[in-house]
């Protein structure tokens, strides 16, 4: 069992730890100005820098007033895609019978669905997430499925594969000084630790007591040898490579890559907005066509565009007194096409199908096998994300059913699931085209072609179905015979 850190100067988080763009990705991910701004100038060795061109210029020194920068959520809305395209539908998971109820209970009673859809979406924003399986008697009497951001851990890797980890989280407590509870997973053990440090350095490792979130926990948990691998913490990288070191274990975000793009968008889509902004018509007058303020409006001068009547103004010649309205054009069209552009290069980029965001579809009525090979991009970087989930969930899942008969005492079976990815659905021209196929070669029966057309029909609903048909299409024939 490795010890936890000791050395209250220690700098935290550790460098290395995970890749130094995805402070980069978790900024474009909130989507917080202040943040992006903030991110525009990190260190000078930082070569993410060069990404924000746009936004590095929104770092406007103290007394200077100008509208703020806007910014498209499209970083969010990709990694929010993704996940519902990896866990919109929740997986088949194949065991045996004799421990298909347990399993099909835990997953529905601790919210495995919506737990798996949350890291999904967090994995592809910031390039990975852990999955932890964990217990705690006060809250639950069953196994729970965790998940915790990769900027969140310090990972300990030999040949590509995960050794240990050490998962952190500051607590409440102090402004100026910052409590972390480190929790470190390893084959037989589980340790924890409590440190009281500042936003830098670790700190003096601390009893547990002395922090109300901590207290309840044991030092040290050593882990029975029935658990799976010996250990309860699992990393899920997003993809790989990583473009800049394509020999490192940690995955990259969808928008690898893509920064100055997103940086771009942004821009684009400000100066859209500053478009509207000046386009507002106004009036422009000589100093003398202002009347007076009154005490209801203040001091200085105004001009009231409802007036009907000016009279002549002292000192002026009125052949000189003009008004002039102007409103400047917006040019709608110009920004719409360089916001569309960038966005379907940035989908791309990220390895998708511009008509997975519904672009590129105007005018189109094509079929479902049409469609398909024109997200084929998407399918692809789809199927790819699932190679790198089946090995942790199934590890998971193994271990939820190992916890379940250790910790809990019941008479669970452990059991490795196989994983069976849902296909894509079938629209309903496509059933239909199919089954019109098959009828006219008379390759199925009218039974089975209900079956098709209606998986949701239980044995005496197909039933009734197909009686009806056949009664509505008149004498029956026989069916072909193979």
């Amino acid at each position: 069992m490795s010890p936890l850190p000791s050395d209250p100067h220690m700098a935290w988080p550790p460098s290395g730890a995970v890749p130094s763009a995805v402070s980069t990705w978790r900024a474009w991910y909130a989507g917080n100005p202040a943040q992006l701004a903030a991110e525009a100038a990190p260190p000078a060795e930082n070569r993410y820098a060069r990404a924000f061109f746009f936004w590095r210029r929104q770092r406007q020194p103290v007394g200077v007033r100008q509208p703020p920068p806007l910014h498209v959520p499209l970083a969010a809305e990709i990694a929010q895609t993704s996940a519902d395209l990896l866990f919109g539908e929740m997986p088949d998971l194949q065991v045996s019978e004799s421990v298909s109820d347990r399993l099909d209970e835990l997953v529905s009673e601790t919210g495995v669905a919506n737990t798996l859809l949350e890291a999904a979406e967090v994995c592809a924003a910031i390039s990975g997430v852990y999955l932890r399986v964990s217990w705690d008697k006060a809250v639950s009497d069953t196994p729970f499925l965790t998940t915790i951001p990769a900027d969140r851990a310090v990972p300990e890797f030999a040949s590509g594969r995960l050794q240990a980890v050490t998962f952190w989280r500051e607590l409440p407590g102090e402004s100026r000084s910052v409590w972390r509870h480190l929790e470190r997973q390893e084959p037989g053990y589980i340790t924890h630790g409590l440190y009281y440090g500042d936003k830098t350095t670790l700190g003096d490792k601390m009893p547990l007591a002395a922090h109300a979130q901590t207290a309840d926990l044991e030092e040290v948990i050593e882990l029975s040898k029935e658990i799976p691998g010996g250990m309860l913490a699992w990393y899920v990288p997003n993809m790989r490579p990583l473009h800049d070191a394509p020999g490192s274990p940690h995955g990259r975000a969808d928008i690898a890559g893509a920064e100055s793009l997103l940086d771009a968008l942004d821009e684009a889509w400000s100066s859209w907005a500053r478009d509207v902004r000046l386009g507002k018509a106004r009036i422009i007058l000589p100093h003398d066509a202002l009347d007076p303020a009154n005490r209801d409006r203040g001091a200085g001068r105004y001009f009231d565009p409802d007036r009907e009547i000016f009279t002549e103004l002292d000192g002026m010649d009125p052949k000189e007194m003009s008004i002039l309205a102007s409103q400047p054009a917006i040019r709608a069209p110009e920004h719409e096409q360089t916001v569309m552009d960038l966005i379907e290069r940035i989908v791309s980029k990220c390895g998708y199908s511009p008509q997975t965001f519904g672009l590129r579809i105007e005018g189109r009525a094509e079929s479902g096998t049409a469609l398909r090979l024109r997200e084929a991009k998407t399918y692809q970087t789809i199927d790819r994300k699932r190679r790198y989930w089946a090995p942790a969930l199934k590890s998971a899942l193994a271990a939820m059913l190992a916890v379940d008969r250790v910790v809990f005492g019941r008479p669970t079976v452990i059991e490795t699931p196989v994983i069976v990815w849902p296909e894509p659905h079938a629209t309903a021209m496509e059933i239909a085209q199919t089954l019109t196929m098959l009828r006219t070669a008379e390759a199925v029966s009218v039974e089975t072609a209900v079956r098709m057309a209606q998986p949701d029909l239980d044995e005496e609903g197909v039933a009734e179905e197909v009686a009806r048909i056949r009664s509505e299409s008149g004498p029956a024939l026989p069916e072909p015979a193979f």
